[in-house]
C-alpha cells in the first residue's frame, strides 16, 4: 500500500489510539477535538481511509468509525514527510531520510522523495526540519524517487520557547463579525489566516485566506466570520519549545498554531515560515 499523507495518516493514528481506548466505534467529532482541527476535515480524510478499507463506519446512535486489521499494518510502515526547500520555496517532501557516513568527510542525506527534483541537481536544498528540529543542508547529487544529497551541515533548532520566534498580537476577529472587514488584509496584506477569537480572546477558530476567496469568488458578501471559520484551530503554549512546534506542524500537516498562554488567551502566532527563518540564521553561522 502507497504511503499516506501525513494528514490522513495522523486521523487514522488518532482513530486507532481512541478505539483502543475506548474499545467503541470512534465520532468524528472526537476525532477532530483530539487534532484540535475542524471536524469537516476530520470527515474528509475519513472517507479517504474508508475507500482504502482502513475504516469502516457503523451506523446507529451508538456508531462511528472502526479502524480494519489493515490499519495497524500500514501504521507500522508509515513514515511522516517533511519539506525540501530551494531559494525560499519548498520543491518536494522527503520521506525515510537516512544520514550516511555522519562523522565522514562526505555524508550523505539518503531519502525517498515525492516531488520531481531533476531540474535541481547540484543546487543548494534545505531539507527538515525532521521531527527532532534537525535540517539538512546540501545539494542534490542524486534526483530520483530514492534521492541522495551531499550534506554541507546539519542545523538543529535550539532549546527555545515559542515565544521567542512568535509574532505576537495578531490580527483577530471574532465569529460574529462580517468577512467583509478582513478581505484587505488577505488581499493587500497576503495573509493566509486569521486567528478567531471569543470575549476572553481564547482561540474559538481560524479564518483561511481560501476560504474567504471561496466566498468572493461565489459573491458571498455578507457572511460572518463564524460561516468560514475553521473550527479548533491547532494551539501550542507559548512557553512550549520549539521542537513541539515542529512535531505539531509535522504531524497535523498545519503550517501554522495559534500561541496561548496560562489562562488559553491568545498571545500570538507561530508559523512554518518563522521557524524557516530561525533555521535560515543559525545556517550562517555553520
Amino acid at each position: 500500500m502507497s504511503h499516506l499523507a501525513d494528514p490522513v495518516y495522523n486521523v487514522l493514528k488518532t482513530l486507532v489510539e481512541l478505539y483502543n481506548k475506548e474499545n467503541a466505534p470512534i465520532k468524528s467529532r472526537d476525532i477532530a477535538n483530539s487534532l484540535k482541527i475542524h471536524e469537516g476535515y476530520v470527515r474528509n480524510m475519513l472517507s479517504i481511509l474508508k475507500s482504502m478499507g482502513l475504516v469502516v463506519s457503523k451506523a446507529g446512535p451508538h456508531g462511528g468509525y472502526v479502524p480494519t486489521t489493515k490499519a495497524l499494518d500500514v501504521l507500522s510502515r508509515q513514515t511522516f514527510s517533511v519539506p525540501i526547500v530551494s531559494m525560499g520555496n519548498v520543491i518536494g517532501y522527503a520521506l525515510d531520510v537516512t544520514i550516511i557516513g555522519l562523522l565522514s568527510e562526505r555524508p550523505y542525506a539518503s531519502m525517498r522523495v515525492v516531488g520531481d527534483l531533476s531540474g535541481y541537481m547540484e543546487k543548494e536544498v534545505r531539507v527538515g526540519p525532521l521531527p527532532s528540529g534537525v535540517v539538512i543542508v546540501g545539494k542534490i547529487i542524486k534526483a530520483e524517487l530514492e534521492s541522495l544529497v551531499e550534506i554541507s551541515s546539519i542545523v538543529s533548532l535550539p532549546r527555545a520557547s515559542v515565544k521567542s520566534i512568535m509574532t505576537p498580537n495578531p490580527v483577530t476577529a471574532r465569529p460574529e463579525d462580517s468577512v467583509e472587514e478582513y478581505v484587505k488584509y488577505f488581499v493587500e496584506r497576503r495573509f493566509r489566516g486569521i486567528p478567531v477569537v471569543d470575549e476572553q480572546t481564547k482561540p474559538v477558530g481560524l479564518l483561511m485566506a481560501s476560504k474567504v476567496m471561496e466566498a468572493l469568488a461565489n459573491c458571498i458578501l455578507k457572511a460572518k466570520v463564524r460561516d468560514l471559520m475553521a473550527r479548533n484551530p491547532p494551539t501550542i503554549h507559548e512557553d512550549e519549545d520549539l521542537h513541539e512546534a515542529v512535531r505539531l506542524m509535522i504531524s497535523s500537516g498545519i503550517g501554522r498554531l495559534l500561541v496561548v498562554d496560562s489562562e488559553d488567551r491568545l498571545v500570538g502566532i507561530v508559523t512554518r515560515t518563522d521557524i524557516l527563518s530561525k533555521i535560515a540564521t543559525l545556517e550562517q553561522l555553520v
